[in-house]
């Protein structure tokens, strides 16, 4: 029987520098039996595959051509690997058709399991970072206070509920992403089966080339120019905006948008399903996921230093 493991994020938890490690390192993955799928990946995850089973993208989302095609790649990828277990990651699963999906999976011509490996994160450092991250790359116009009151994808026990239900409860590999600490593809390596030799190998790939791949945030003052741009119309916007951002971006700081009162305030509106989650994905009792990048007075600061240099807050 061959596992075939579904890294389903959540996005903003150190994704795009966890798939370009992992496209790397490929060959030393398939070596630990475990194959990293080369259909549809180019060192950005296996984007497409996901978005093949959305039924119903949302607006900003761009689709790929001949989706039909890349599903029958995958497919034939999968059947014919030689590794006991195979890797798809993409942040976009959690919008996908669950039951489709699954599917999809037992109509493959072999005999499969499946493993969901799900990386939460303190939901007031998500609204911050995937806030900037729409306004970086998908035109968001909004307030930060009214993006923060829509975040979706932010019930954890919800998200992994509707996995379990389909694959269940032992198929769910459950963590918590820790922003303040560069660890990600460690962590994510002790999610998967492989022996002490090819992670410590990985591990040493890691130390010796460090990653450089990452979805970076705007500081605040970039953060504000572009806030501006989204609402006008006009040409030759990724050259101006990527002048802007290469000047702005040295001297910029963090776009830190909730003070700490604030935000603990704003991750109390998630304490039970949190508290779920916790209790039954990572067997311990609490609704604090901890893991956040800023301690409270680090916080207070770097939030004070951005209501002095913009409107944003």
């Amino acid at each position: 029987m061959k596992t075939i493991y579904l890294h389903i994020g959540r996005g903003k938890t150190g994704t795009t520098a966890l798939q370009h490690f992992l496209s790397t390192n490929r060959e030393a993955l398939l070596a630990g039996g475990m194959d990293y799928l080369l259909t549809g990946d180019a060192g950005q995850g296996h984007q497409a595959f996901a978005k093949s089973f959305i039924a119903d993208p949302p607006g900003y989302m761009e689709m790929p051509d001949d989706l039909a095609e890349l599903r029958r790649r995958t497919g034939q990828e999968i059947c014919d690997s030689a590794a006991f277990a195979v890797l798809l990651s993409s942040e976009n699963f959690p919008l996908a058709d669950i039951r489709a999906l699954a599917k999809w999976l037992d109509d493959l011509p072999i005999e499969t399991c499946t493993k969901v490996i799900f990386f939460a994160r303190s939901q007031d450092e998500v609204a911050e970072s995937e806030y900037n991250q729409m306004v970086k790359l998908k035109g968001e116009t909004r307030p930060f206070a009214v993006y923060a009151e829509a975040l979706e994808g932010a019930d954890y026990a919800a998200e992994c509920d509707a996995w379990a239900a389909v694959f269940g409860d032992d198929a769910i590999i459950a963590r918590v992403y820790d922003a303040a600490r560069d660890t990600i593809e460690a962590d994510f390596l002790n999610c998967l089966p492989l022996s002490a030799d090819t992670i410590n190998a990985l591990s040493m790939a890691r130390k010796n080339a460090p990653m450089t791949v990452a979805n970076r945030s705007l500081g605040a003052r970039a953060l504000q120019v572009l806030l501006m741009l989204n609402a006008i119309t006009f040409e030759d916007r990724k050259a101006l905006q990527s002048n802007l951002l290469a000047a702005l971006g040295p001297e910029d700081i963090p776009a830190v948008l909730m003070d700490a009162p604030t935000a603990a305030q704003y991750r109390a509106t998630f304490a039970a399903s949190n508290a779920q989650f916790l209790r039954r994905y990572l067997g311990r009792e609490g609704s604090d996921l901890g893991g956040r990048r800023f301690d409270d007075a680090t916080r207070d600061r770097l939030h004070a230093d951005v209501r002095a240099l913009t409107f944003l807050v």
